[in-house]
């Protein structure tokens, strides 16, 4: 089957395509558009951005029905070349949507390419009409100036296109592989620099898996005048938005650059070829019941930065405030935890995984999972191994050898490793299935590396941490739930009024235009404490942990 795509207005950010199927006589052709894609896994229906979709046979129009908000379905009546032209919205400038203006096409295919269920199988070619000064970054195999070939829908949905007249190319090479960036936008910073250090995490990881299977990789980079943040892993390459880009020429963006890159090269073991059972080929057409959040996400995570720090790209003080102290204030400025495990987090990522959602009730899979993996990574140094190997093994054991996995096999690889079966299992049960305070055991963990965790509350900010009361520009954006205040203050209410006094504060609010007056009395607690790190004396297990 073929795509053709092309751009008849391109301000209008339409892309046209054209599906040329050929059909046997009486065929039933279902085409099935993606409801979620790789790497994002909540219901995203990419249909709300289709239009004009019409079939036609022998350059007549010919009749489909839509049985779903995503399903086209048309019976062939004879045999033939069938057209399907529709147009796409392509205004989504992230590292998962598709973008089309005056001086690129950027095409993410799973916003917009059809299944077809019976024909999954079949090759899938794509024609785009691109100016001439145009460069092209794709996985794609390139076929001629303006055809790329796919082997089939899972790939096509996973190899993301950016055509640009201003792309820069840099590359390097790690073990027989090489490694392609591709810019597109102004540049602030040295690309030198940027290799040098893409080279060095690119190292160890490859050093820890054993092995990089595939000949070339591409991490596609989209500069962006303006501020902006995300990546999203695939099978062959990243795509990675960010900006402001002016900002990259200062290392703390540049450290943001980094970090998302070292993130989703993981990803190409850890996700896109360890991949546990659900995802072991995507469907996209429905949601998937997902409870390897924690292995997915969380472990990415860490074990991302835990690489900047192996190839010294990170100091070890620079590494504790970005990749513990920052997500340790994150974690515990919230309360989720008390009430959501991360398997029930990571389940419910279809319903508000990457929005705020409802106060204290979930947990973020990257954030928590992150902590964990740094608690697991530990206590398995302590005992002669190492999340690395860990992940080593999952690789061998499920990535290399394309079958999935589920939790169970991964927490007993994990007992094994801790040559400890009643701890891992306790751990798992604990912090990964259960909802315990993480913080007794990041402090014990610490403690093991030479590190100190102090909780402190800032003077000057009492309604903060003796009342549990955040307030920002005087409005109310989180209470305590342990805090007295809890039981009369709401969100969003704003403080037109505070007055203290001996036995507590007196406040004047304004909720929804009602005027109300809240007395409110000290307590023996103290709230929403802040958290600092200190490097006491490093210890042996520490050494190893870094190696």
């Amino acid at each position: 089957m073929q795509y053709l795509i092309n751009r008849p207005f391109i301000t209008s950010q339409y892309i046209d395509l054209k599906l040329l199927i050929s059909c046997k006589a009486n065929e039933i052709v279902s085409l099935q558009l993606a409801t979620w894609r790789p790497g994002r896994y909540e219901i995203i229906d990419f249909a709300a951005k289709i239009k004009n979709f019409e079939v036609y046979f022998q350059n007549d129009l010919f009749a489909w029905s839509k049985v779903s908000k995503s399903l086209w379905v048309f019976e062939a009546i004879e045999e033939g070349i069938y057209e399907v032209n529709y147009k796409f919205y392509a205004n989504q400038m992230d590292a998962g949507g598709s973008w089309s203006d005056d001086t690129q096409l950027y095409i993410n295919f799973s916003n917009c390419i059809f299944e077809i269920k019976e024909r999954a199988e079949e090759p899938i070619e794509v024609s785009i009409d691109l100016p001439s000064d145009y460069i092209v970054a794709s996985s794609l195999k390139r076929i001629n100036q303006n055809t790329w070939e796919a082997l089939n829908y899972q790939e096509i949905i996973d190899s993301p296109l950016l055509a640009s007249s201003q792309l820069t190319h840099l590359h390097y090479e790690s073990e027989k592989s090489v490694f392609h960036i591709w810019l597109n936008g102004n540049s602030y910073f040295d690309h030198e620099e940027l290799i040098k250090v893409f080279r060095s995490f690119t190292k160890r990881q490859v050093e820890d898996f054993g092995e990089f299977t595939a000949k070339n990789y591409h991490f596609i980079i989209q500069l962006l005048p303006y501020k902006h943040y995300h990546g999203v892993e695939h099978k062959f390459s990243t795509v990675i938005t960010i900006g402001p880009d002016k900002d990259l020429a200062d290392k703390k963006l540049f450290k943001e650059l980094i970090g998302v890159s070292s993130h989703e090269l993981y990803h190409f073991w850890n996700v896109c070829r360890i991949r546990p059972k659900e995802l072991l080929s995507y469907d996209l057409s429905k949601e998937v019941n997902l409870d390897s959040g924690f292995v997915l996400e969380g472990i990415t995570t860490y074990m991302g930065d835990l690489y900047l720090l192996k190839s010294n790209f990170f100091s070890l003080e620079e590494y504790l405030q970005e990749a513990i102290l920052a997500r340790l204030q994150r974690e515990f400025d919230n309360f989720g935890w008390k009430n959501q495990s991360i398997i029930e987090s990571s389940i419910d990522l279809w319903l508000d995984g990457y929005k705020p959602g409802i106060p204290d009730k979930k947990v973020n899979i990257y954030n928590r999972g992150s902590l964990l993996a740094f608690c697991l990574d530990v206590m398995l140094v302590e005992n002669q191994s190492s999340l690395a190997n860990v992940m080593r093994i999952m690789w061998e054991k499920y990535g290399s050898q394309k079958t999935g996995y589920n939790m169970t096999q991964f927490i007993n690889i994990i007992s094994k490793a801790m040559n400890d079966p009643r701890k891992a299992e306790k751990f798992m049960m604990n912090f990964v299935f259960g909802k315990n305070d993480l913080f007794p055991l990041i402090e014990k963990c610490c403690a093991m590396l030479g590190f100190q965790i102090n909780k402190k509350y800032e003077s000057g900010n009492e309604l903060l941490h003796q009342f549990g009361i955040r307030v920002v520009e005087n409005c109310v954006t989180q209470i305590h739930p342990d805090a007295v205040a809890y039981k009369s203050i709401m969100i969003n209410d704003k403080i037109t009024s505070l007055e203290t006094y001996k036995e507590g504060i007196y406040l004047e609010v304004d909720r929804y235009s009602r005027k109300i007056s809240i007395e409110i009395p000290h307590s023996d607690l103290n709230f929403f404490p802040t958290f600092q790190i200190e490097v006491k004396s490093p210890t042996p297990i520490f050494e190893k942990w870094k190696k």
